[in-house]
């Protein structure tokens, strides 16, 4: 999909599963349930969609999905079908010495998961050798410095070895990263937290991470049960739906399946969203297992 001079497509990780009610927070299962099926363990299915930027002759990726690392306990809690990232990116073109930047909206498993591998001796190494991992200070903050709230989200593996191939780069707020590609931060979700903003020739889109994780989180008040700063969530989705509608940006949801991408509209306060069509992403016909 072309915005101005730059290329975007979504390319999958694969799909995982969490309970409905973490998903939606305080919105009751009696409203959701109208909108999104839960199996019988109560877990709703979710895209691991990262976004592919080709911009000023580089190659960036926003996010990474879970990855590959997980063992049989984990894959099973959450119904993983991921690790696709690489073999989709090939089917793009693209083989992981090809990535040149890698922006984290933030550092939780399913967002940093893809990160890192283990290769051949057993070890922890970047996937993407020859990229710089951005991720903002107060994110890197929370993820090293955990408490009971927030411990289980974190996965050291993930984002560690980063910092020891000395391939991670920490940015304090607002940043562009290269001509009109910016990450913004949004805080909410986490403290940390950003979304990756991108113009060219006066086109722009967005993607918004957890702030927004799927279509059905466009009404403010709908966040996850993890946002842990959930009226900076709320300031953060009203500003930034608001430009998003007033200034026709296309967006994309990083948790999104049946739709994955599209443009705000607003009435009456009220965000929607009028869906992309052909659906801009790279899946593999056959999931991991």
């Amino acid at each position: 999909m072309r915005l101005g001079d730059a290329e975007l497509q979504l390319v999958s990780d694969g799909t995982f599963r969490m309970d409905g009610g973490s998903i939606f927070g305080v919105v009751p299962k009696t409203v959701w349930r109208q909108w999104v099926s839960a199996d019988r363990q109560n877990r709703v299915e979710l895209g691991l969609n990262c976004l592919l930027v080709k911009s000023n002759g580089k190659n960036i990726l926003i996010d990474t999905g879970l990855g590959s690392k997980h063992g049989p306990r984990r894959r099973s809690l959450f119904a993983m079908r991921a690790g696709n990232l690489p073999a989709n990116l090939a089917r793009a073109g693209l083989q992981p010495h090809d990535i040149d930047l890698v922006a984290l909206t933030h550092l939780h498993f399913d967002h940093a998961g893809g990160c890192t591998r283990y290769n051949n001796q057993g070890s922890l190494e970047p996937v993407f050798p020859r990229a710089t991992y951005l991720v903002q200070r107060l994110d890197w903050e929370e993820a090293t410095k955990t408490n009971e709230r927030t411990r289980a989200a974190y996965l050291p593996e993930d984002f560690i070895p980063l910092s020891d191939a000395h391939q991670l780069e920490l940015l304090d707020g607002d940043t562009e990263l290269l001509p009109g590609l910016w990450v913004r931060h949004t805080g909410g979700h986490t403290a940390g937290h950003q979304m990756a903003f991108i113009e060219s020739n006066g086109e722009k889109a967005a993607c918004f991470g957890d702030l927004v994780p799927q279509p059905h989180h466009l009404p403010a008040h709908y966040m996850t049960a993890y946002d842990l700063f959930p009226l900076d969530t709320l300031h953060a989705k009203r500003h930034w739906l608001a430009k998003a509608a007033d200034e026709n940006w296309l967006v994309f949801f990083g948790h999104g399946t049946a739709q994955k991408a599209g443009r705000i509209t607003s009435l009456d306060g009220r965000f929607t969203l009028r869906p992309c069509a052909p659906d801009p992403s790279i899946q593999s016909t056959t999931e991991r297992n």
